[in-house]
């Protein structure tokens, strides 16, 4: 039989859930610093216990609340009060943000490399690895496909231009963006980015497919290989360091 002191602290935890509960209702998550926004989260999946510690121990290992969404299951049950059930709750809501954000973006259009940063803004931000992103468009736009090539230590010499001829073959692809994050805060191409853009370039234009950019994106900012007419320089060779 529970003692006195569990009923207690069971009756403390369940009204600071309410209280996070109420505030969620009434505001959002607007006025929750990442920490709550995490205790709230594992109290779904955590009963009856307090969940504030474990939140805060998930921050202080991993450093943010987007490298805790971002950490793999393995690694957050090694983490003081977080078990399996609650790994994998974790590891759902950040796979399921995507798979929503992607999956609204099907619904638009694509047609000028202003559309293309739009597009793809939201969904290259919820990524803290790097990421290779295809995306494949009908001959009006509308976006057919959106692949991902994942990589914790991304290396564009490594992309698999195989993979990516597959991908578009796949679903009669007319028109294709390409896109992928630098985590250095810094958009501009590197020597090897250069090289793959060229490489699939070349490829594209042997299958027919048009291409329509490639963008890199860095925080809050992006490098179009378009709107800076790389794509065009890069027809005639890849520029020397």
């Amino acid at each position: 039989m529970p003692s006195t002191k569990d009923n207690l602290n069971s009756k403390i935890h369940a009204g600071r859930r309410q209280k996070l509960r109420d505030r969620f209702m009434a505001n959002g998550l607007d006025n929750f610093n990442e920490c709550e926004v995490l205790e709230f989260a594992l109290g779904y999946c955590i009963p009856r216990q307090d969940t504030n510690p474990a939140a805060h121990s998930l921050i202080d290992t991993f450093g943010t609340l987007q490298a805790v969404m971002d950490a793999e299951p393995t690694a957050l049950t090694r983490a003081f009060g977080i078990g399996e059930k609650a790994s994998v709750f974790l590891h759902f809501l950040q796979s399921f943000s995507v798979y929503l954000t992607k999956h609204r973006a099907t619904k638009t259009k694509i047609v000028t490399p202003e559309n293309a940063v739009q597009f793809l803004q939201p969904l290259m931000q919820a990524y803290s690895v790097e990421q290779f992103v295809v995306v494949c468009l009908d001959t009006a736009g509308n976006v057919l496909k959106i692949h991902n090539i994942t990589n914790h230590e991304l290396d564009m010499v490594h992309v698999s231009v195989r993979e990516i001829i597959a991908v578009v073959t796949a679903v009669k692809t007319a028109q294709v963006v390409l896109a992928h994050n630098h985590l250095n805060e810094n958009p501009e191409p590197s020597m090897s980015d250069m090289q793959l853009t060229r490489r699939l370039w070349l490829t594209f234009d042997n299958l027919g497919i048009k291409f329509l950019d490639h963008i890199i994106f860095a925080g809050d900012q992006n490098y179009s290989f378009h709107c800076s007419g790389l794509i065009e320089v890069l027809k005639s060779g890849v520029p020397k360091a």
